[in-house]
């Protein structure tokens, strides 16, 4: 039976506070000294999101929401079980897991619910336009933190007279912001791309303000220099444009494909080139990972006391790739040793290798989100993980294609995104974990709902 659809009406108080913690949260997440702020909102946002629901309409209906959703939240919650119970089993540092467990995992997933019910609460309040104002709201939200880096990048750069390359004043460090401007790039694209193929709109945005803030994600992932923020950001493009030639492959001459193909490539390996040739880091890198494989003879990365190995040219290796190339070889060897994990941990690679090396004495984090949450939690949990996000993108997928949603190829570009970095970056950890949660679990509500959302260019 179709669930009824209630007639537009003005947003509550308790609504619109909702809207404006959601965004108040989503912009603190990456501002340092701000845990204890972020938790009170957390708990806010908690309280507003299902008292609003209930308030509303009662748990009925909030019953029939989560059922359309039911297998990527049973699967969700088969993973959070199977973490539970591997801990009690095979941790090795219980006190530490279990406090891991708590403030990383159920927390993330915390923020996954409070997303998932403020995108119900706001879908059903205004079906024709809630998702769109959403959306909305948090793109706006991600690029005023963006424009704050790159509007006190170029004010520096203009009265110190120098570029301050790989430097932000506005976050802890380059990665939180890095990681902001994947994700509003992401929401960027998948805007772009639903105007050009199916000439529709989901965001009351003109389109001269996308290309301007895609502008300012090209300019902020540049100045910032993370490598492997780069390359999130670069496989976003590719991404993009991989959505846009299959949309179009039927409807193009295979002339105009392959024209359209090299142009694409030619910007996109320009760019790269452009960031390669900006990082010098990058200029030893192929020699410096050949060091860091050979994680026998050279202990650098396992004391950090102990110096870099030297390369042919009388320099030390680059500390970056070495640390992390040596660290996955390592976590990979751990899987394999304890395939059923050691217990869930953001230090879960630390605990493996103080295990098998009782000498280690360096990161407790090997840097790869994917390596680091299998060698705690085991390879159980790395199916589970990859079940979840694979529902999410072909939840997105089919939203996009079958009903020309924009917001379900928002989905899939924040959840290939964030999954393609998790590979080289340590993202599935603290508030990265929790924001992509927040957000993948809302454009999830937001790309079931309806074409309709959606105007005509």
């Amino acid at each position: 039976m179709a669930e009824p659809i209630l007639s537009p009406e003005r947003f509550s108080f308790q609504e619109k506070s909702l809207i404006g913690l959601s965004c108040f949260l989503l912009f603190i997440w990456t501002v340092p000294g701000t845990i204890a702020l972020r938790l009170a909102v957390t708990v806010a946002l908690l309280g507003l999101s299902l008292s609003s629901a209930i308030k509303a309409w009662g748990w009925p209906i909030i019953g029939r929401s989560f059922a359309v959703h039911r297998n990527i939240w049973l699967i969700y919650l088969a993973l959070t079980l199977w973490i539970i119970i591997e801990a009690s089993i095979f941790g090795i540092h219980k006190e530490v897991v279990f406090k891991d467990i708590w403030g990383q995992w159920v927390r993330s997933g915390i923020c996954g619910l409070i997303g998932y019910m403020a995108a119900v609460v706001v879908t059903r309040r205004k079906p024709d336009s809630g998702g769109p104002l959403l959306a909305g709201m948090m793109a706006l939200t991600l690029a005023f933190q963006v424009g704050l880096h790159d509007i006190d990048t170029i004010w520096r750069w203009i009265s110190e007279g120098k570029l301050p390359f790989q430097e932000t004043r506005l976050a802890k460090n380059r990665t939180g912001i890095s990681f902001v401007t994947n994700l509003l790039m992401a929401l960027v694209a998948a805007e772009l791309l639903a105007r050009v193929l199916f000439k529709k709109r989901y965001v009351a945005v003109h389109t001269g303000w996308l290309v301007f803030v895609g502008a300012m994600c090209f300019f902020a992932t540049y100045v910032l220099g993370t490598r492997f923020g780069t390359l999130g950001f670069i496989a976003l493009l590719i991404s993009s444009a991989t959505v846009a030639l299959f949309a179009k492959r039927q409807s193009i001459s295979p002339a105009t494909f392959v024209l359209v193909s090299t142009i694409v490539v030619g910007l996109i390996a320009s760019f790269a080139w452009a960031s390669i040739q900006s990082d010098p880091r990058w200029q030893t890198f192929s020699e410096t990972v050949t060091f860091a494989m050979d994680t026998e003879s050279h202990a650098a990365w396992r004391d950090k006391s102990l110096p870099m190995p030297t390369l042919n040219s009388g320099l030390p290796a680059e500390e970056s790739a070495y640390m992390r190339v040596s660290w996955a070889k390592e976590a990979i060897g751990a899987i394999m040793r304890d395939p059923l994990g050691i217990g869930f941990s953001r230090s879960a690679f630390g605990h493996a290798m103080q295990k098998i090396y009782p000498d280690y004495a360096s990161d407790l984090h090997c840097h790869s989100g994917i390596l680091n949450f299998t060698v705690g939690a085991g390879l159980p949990a790395l199916i589970l993980w990859l079940l979840f996000i694979c529902s999410l993108i072909v939840t997105g997928w089919r939203a996009f294609f079958e009903r020309q949603n924009p917001s379900g190829l928002l989905l899939l570009l924040l959840v290939s995104g964030f999954s393609i970095r998790s590979v080289v970056d340590g993202n599935m950890q603290d508030h990265m974990l929790e924001q992509f949660m927040f957000l993948s679990m809302m454009f999830l509500v937001l790309a079931s709902r309806n074409e309709k959302e959606t105007v005509e260019t």
